[in-house]
């Protein structure tokens, strides 16, 4: 196997260790297939395991391939959520190239806390005391959580305990931290009286989520941030909002009610908030924390900290998300741009596009539909986006094919597949895109219509 003129030529001194692997493991795996009675026939059969081979060696080596979101999901966690505006991507090169003043006070010639302008630009933002940025929202409640119920108990209602992305349990994640998790009230009902009760049984910290991917209607009770945070200062015992979404300014003009933002938040009196800066933000993944000085102190006083803290290209591009907003550019924001895109904007590029479709393959049918576009990321669970999108029927299984065909290209389009047609949504397609998902569609059309 490795003297194949194709598997040779990939061997370096590094990876012959690796590609030596890989050969015994399809080796192995075509011997079970073979033990277990499967009818793979002789013929071939030393060319489909290097065939396998190759194709895994390359797929190693490829590394992060580039993909063109078609779905209409502005935040695809799968797709590696908000895309990254001009500015950033010019400062991450910049930033990846060289040394920085990391944790370097230049005038001074002093060490500082690496996160300094992005927790200040966020705080001024914000109205905020102070702020602190770590690797992601899911540890920032974790450090919140370990430093102020790490020897006491937080306690949480359980119509909030939510399952986020990748099957992780907000309770797993709690347990992991807090001395205690007190669970309080009912899926559907809580009262003040129940964080009432939790303080009287140990409750050192009081922790409201949001239910960023599901909505509980009808008969219904919740404790308002404001009531909370009362009970809170009148206890003694601080409160933390895990906001998630990274709303900083409203959204009412783009049509979405029902969801406050950041600074709007914070004057219910709550001692910290908690969101991330990939979603709704439009920055890197972070988790930021926000709040009271003293919290904050706290928080970056614990030794957890450090194995939550973000590296230099994570900062450097939040670092610009947030100068977006202080410049009053948001529009520099592509996850921003996509979310605010007037319905007759994505109209029109769909029929553009629709229109390039138009005669390719033989039996495939190219219309235009009304449908719905999602913010994703659990930002808005019940709230889409009025969009149009291309449609591509196609019969005998073509759609399924068509699909798996543009996910082999590089770049990779990935679009919805619904029955026998495989639909487009323009809205999170950027401009640059457009020529190649067009010549990209033409080319899978073509062959798949060919192959029928």
């Amino acid at each position: 196997m490795l003297e194949d003129k194709r598997i040779a030529a990939r061997l370096s001194p590094a990876s012959r260790r690796g590609v030596t692997r890989i050969v015994r493991e399809k080796v192995d795996l075509y011997r079970e297939r073979l033990a277990g009675g499967e009818n793979i026939g002789a013929e071939g059969l030393l060319e489909s395991i290097r065939d396998e081979v190759f194709r895994e060696i390359e797929a190693v080596g490829r590394g992060t391939m580039r993909v063109i979101n078609a779905t209409g999901v502005v935040l695809h966690t799968n797709l590696g959520r908000a895309v990254l505006g001009d500015r950033a991507n010019e400062v991450l090169s910049m930033v990846a190239s060289g040394y920085t003043d990391l944790e370097t006070d230049l005038p001074t010639g002093e060490r500082v806390h690496r996160d300094r302008r992005a927790a200040r630009l966020v705080s001024l933002l914000t109205g905020a005391e102070s702020a602190i940025v770590v690797n992601n929202t899911a540890a920032a409640v974790l450090l919140a959580v370990d430093t102020f119920a790490g020897r006491g108990a937080v306690a949480v209602s359980r119509g909030e305990l939510v399952e986020i992305g990748g099957s992780f349990r907000l309770p797993e994640i709690l347990r992991s931290a807090a001395g205690a998790v007190i669970e309080i009230g009912t899926t559907n009902r809580t009262r003040i009286g129940d964080y009432e009760a939790a303080i009287d049984q140990g409750a050192t910290l009081l922790l409201k989520v949001h239910t960023s991917n599901f909505r509980i209607v009808g008969y219904t009770e919740t404790v308002s941030l404001a009531e909370l945070a009362r009970l809170g200062k009148n206890r003694n015992v601080p409160v933390m909002y895990d906001q998630g979404n990274g709303i900083l300014l409203p959204l009412d003009r783009a049509g979405l009610e029902g969801e406050e933002d950041v600074a709007s938040l914070l004057e219910s009196g709550v001692d910290m908030i908690s969101f991330s800066g990939d979603k709704v933000l439009g920055g890197p993944q972070a988790g930021i924390t926000v709040g009271a000085a003293s919290c904050i102190d706290r928080m970056r006083g614990n030794h957890l900290s450090r194995a939550l803290r973000v590296d230099k290209l994570t900062l450097a591009c939040l670092e610009v998300a947030l100068g977006e907003y202080w410049d009053g550019s948001s529009s520099g924001i592509p996850a921003l741009r996509m979310i605010k895109e007037p319905l007759e904007d994505i109209r029109k590029r769909a029929s553009k596009l629709a229109g390039a479709l138009k005669g390719a393959g033989a039996g495939a049918e190219i219309s235009l539909e009304e449908g719905e576009s999602s913010i994703g990321g659990g930002s808005f669970p019940v709230d889409p986006l009025p969009t149009v999108l291309v449609s591509i029927g196609l019969d005998g299984g073509g759609a399924v094919k068509l699909s798996a065909y543009l996910r082999s290209l590089d770049p990779a389009v990935l679009a919805r597949v619904r029955d026998r047609s495989v639909s487009i949504d323009m809205r999170t397609v950027s401009g640059h895109e457009e020529d190649i998902l067009t010549q990209s569609l033409l080319a899978g059309i073509e062959t798949i219509s060919g192959r029928e």
